[in-house]
């Protein structure tokens, strides 16, 4: 029995309520409640009968409660009983197509709204609810028709406008927003948002002058300090930063404690190089603001910029003794390494914890410290560690790539391999991982298994350049499914098209076609886009020996020798064609 009564509890406090009403003057306003003529009949396809106003709003106060508990089924079905009393009664109508949303039947609302707006046509806040709706669901031309009706049915309001103005800046249309943004000026040349909206469409355009003139009027109709920070963004992208200076110091004036004029006031000091004046402005930001910390990190940084090393530690050590900020504790690290202190930067790498953003990075330096002191045992313990740990917390599929690097360095590939079986088993989707399997097997002498990974990262994610890459060159290095290697160098080059090794990739399976015209068209714009590159000028000078320019094929295999260090092998093999072809210039 206690059950029953409590389930009931709000349906008593309801029924209390609407018999208080009469005595409590608490009837609906006739404003309200006053039927329409055309009135639409919403109520279950019921006809519209004699209003019962007591009914109506029972039913509405039970829908309410309901609503506010967050049971929108029971909700919508109170509303709707409410509109079966009363179908004239505006304020449910309303609520019926919000609760539909909530619920996520927004096709539902659309189709509700439409019922209602056939029978209640200048229902203004109801079509531009519609209209919020069908933006949400893509249908962005019947919304701008709908912001259209509005407007024409209420041409002294401009929120249609404004709002059907924002749709077309949202979809690209600026001549649109442009045309409805002028529409509202000329009506009423005093219209705020309107000359911000056309400040902001004319900066999208580039047009600056436009833009500063529209914000200027906008300024002079309600002055703003957001506004001038809008009007300091055009100055900085056309570099007026005089401007930009005295716009923010406007800003500072009225109001010397806003923290964004100031940090935008030493952003400008920073790129015009103004080190000094901007740690004076980063000095007064400190005084103001409520995150001391996060200044004095960006002191610190400037300082180390200057290369005044010590004094950028010194702001650290007295920040972390106040508050444990893993971002200073990494900075502070990197200074110490810097400045080759290397046992001070490993204590601090230690207190960065797994929790942090930066404990990747704090793992990675110790690692290259460790290194540093010539202590490659240890740095493989670091790493060990930090990919160990029980829960995986603070671990990432680059540590695995960073550890098969140093078994590889020590000549111990089998556990460099045993590294990537462990990362692939706990990150089996990276991609990036795969790809660096790949990369790892190559670069232990095994071709063969680097290009059947490198085809697996192809399966996988077919917008991968690098593997598109890797496999067009080595079969067009190997001679074989030449074709096919031109189809995958062509999407590594519309993927990536000023990579220079790709170009170089392109050029050479050319060469490999026989299509020397084509190849020499690709590895020139190789050389210019990775002018450092021996192999390229290698292939190159190939090319140009093909098409009998032996003089220009010289002077590219000479340039691919002065950028050869002395022990390598190619260098040697290179002489000996240098000399071959100079010999037969000069026999």
């Amino acid at each position: 029995m206690r059950i029953a009564m409590k389930r009931f509890q709000p349906l008593l406090i309801v029924l209390l309520l609407v018999g208080l009403l009469p005595a409590a003057g608490c009837q609906p306003s006739t404003s309200l409640l006053k039927p329409k003529p055309g009135a639409a009949q919403m109520a279950a396809g019921g006809q519209a009968e004699s209003v019962d106003y007591s009914c109506s709003y029972f039913y509405f106060l039970w829908g309410r409660h309901a609503e506010l508990a967050l049971n929108h089924q029971e909700a919508l079905e109170a509303y709707e009983k409410a509109l079966i009393c009363d179908p004239q009664a505006d304020y449910i109508a309303r609520k019926i197509p919000v609760l539909l949303l909530r619920m996520g039947r927004g096709k539902e609302a659309v189709a509700w709204l439409k019922r209602y707006l056939v029978e209640n046509p200048r229902e203004a806040g109801s079509r531009m609810l519609l209209a919020k709706i069908l933006i949400r669901r893509g249908r962005y031309d019947e919304a701008a028709e709908q912001y259209r009706i509005v407007h024409k049915q209420h041409p002294r309001e401009d929120a249609a406008l404004l709002l059907l103005s924002e749709l077309y800046l949202n979809r690209n249309k600026p001549v649109a927003a442009r045309k409805a943004l002028q529409e509202i000026l000329a009506g009423n040349g005093r219209s705020y948002p309107a000359h911000v909206l056309l400040a902001r469409l004319c900066l999208g355009l580039k047009q600056y002058d436009d833009a500063l003139a529209e914000y200027d009027k906008a300024l002079k109709i309600n002055w703003s300090e957001d506004l001038l920070l809008e009007i300091s963004n055009v100055y900085l992208l056309e570099k007026h930063y005089g401007d930009a200076i005295a716009t923010y110091r406007k800003i500072l004036e009225k109001d010397p404690k806003n923290e964004k004029a100031r940090i935008a006031l030493v952003n400008v000091y920073l790129l015009q190089h103004k080190d000094h004046a901007a740690l004076a402005e980063l000095n007064r930001l400190r005084a103001i603001t409520l995150h001391p910390e996060q200044v004095d990190l960006t002191i610190a940084r400037l300082y180390a910029r200057l290369k005044e090393y010590d004094k950028s530690i010194r702001i650290l050590r007295d920040s972390l003794q106040r508050n444990n900020m893993p971002q200073a504790r990494y900075l502070l690290a990197l200074l110490y390494f810097q400045t080759k202190r290397y046992d001070r930067a490993l204590v601090e790498l230690k207190l960065i914890g797994r929790d942090s953003a930066e404990y990747k990075n704090a793992v990675f330096l110790q690692v290259r410290i460790l290194r540093e002191q010539k202590k490659p045992e240890q740095a493989l313990e670091v790493l060990e560690q930090a990919i160990s740990r029980e829960g995986g917390k603070g671990r990432s599929p680059d540590m695995f790539v960073l550890l098969a690097r140093l078994y590889q360095v020590q000549g111990r590939k089998d556990l460099g391999r045993q590294a990537f079986d462990r990362g692939l088993a706990l990150y089996p989707d990276d991609d990036k991982l795969l790809y660096a399997y790949g990369l790892f097997l190559d670069n232990i002498g095994e071709p063969d298994k680097a290009l059947s990974v490198m085809q697996r990262v192809i399966k996988r994610q077919p917008r991968q350049a690098e593997a598109l890459n890797y496999v067009g060159y080595s079969w067009a290095d190997r001679r074989i499914h030449l074709d096919q290697a031109l189809g995958y160098i062509k999407r590594a080059v519309d993927l990536r098209p000023e990579n220079g090794y790709i170009r170089d990739s392109l050029g050479w399976v050319y060469y490999r076609l026989g299509r020397n015209r084509e190849a020499l068209e690709a590895l020139e714009l190789a050389v210019k886009l990775s002018p450092n590159d021996a192999t390229i000028y290698t292939h190159l000078g190939d090319v140009l020996l093909k098409l009998g320019r032996t003089k220009d094929a010289l002077a590219a295999y000479r340039k691919a020798v002065s950028l050869l260090k002395k022990g390598d092998k190619r260098r040697k093999s290179l002489l000996k064609k240098v000399n071959l072809l100079e010999k037969q210039e000069h026999p």
